[in-house]
């Protein structure tokens, strides 16, 4: 009821008065209400989250013996085989990077058939970029001996010959 009519006299602010002038909006009072709001619904969660740390506590309180070894297992095995995965990958990384000559940080994948395609990918990649460009016949060759009369050293011929 109330909310109606607090949606009623917004409706009615909105409106334009008789003489065509819009009612300026009170925007400070706009920020304190949604501040306000906000502020309600973090205590309500906090509130929440208090009584759900309870109902753990209460549960964990009326486990057995056995039913808490059992959770610390699962919880410990479930360490343990994700510490195996690590390791079964790392070792799956240097065998690829040995064979790849690719440093092993570069690999990435979830199984050894899914890294030697990345390492692949990656060599590929490096000899496309590392291809030499052939421009013209004979350019970027070096002559086996400097032309006569000079020193080997163009700059230094240039600025000789423009002396």
């Amino acid at each position: 009821m109330a909310e109606e009519a607090n949606n009623n006299a917004d409706q009615s602010q909105n409106v334009q008065e008789p003489h065509g002038e819009a009612t300026p909006t009170d925007w400070e009072a706009k920020y304190r209400e949604a501040v306000s709001h906000s502020r309600e619904w973090e205590k309500r969660a906090k509130d929440n989250k208090a009584a759900a740390d309870e109902l753990q506590q209460l549960k964990e309180s009326q486990m057995s013996e056995q039913q808490k070894a059992e959770a610390k297992t699962a919880k410990l095995q479930k360490e343990l085989d994700a510490l195996k995965a690590e390791k079964q990958a790392s070792a799956w990384r240097s065998q690829v990077a040995e064979e790849s000559g690719l440093p092993s940080n570069l690999i990435v994948g979830d199984s050894l058939e899914a890294m030697q395609q990345h390492a692949k990918a990656i060599n590929e990649y490096i000899a496309e970029k590392t291809k030499p460009v052939v421009n013209a016949p004979g350019e970027g060759k070096q002559p086996s001996q400097p032309p006569t009369g000079s020193s080997g050293d163009w700059l230094r011929d240039q600025y000789l010959q423009n002396k």
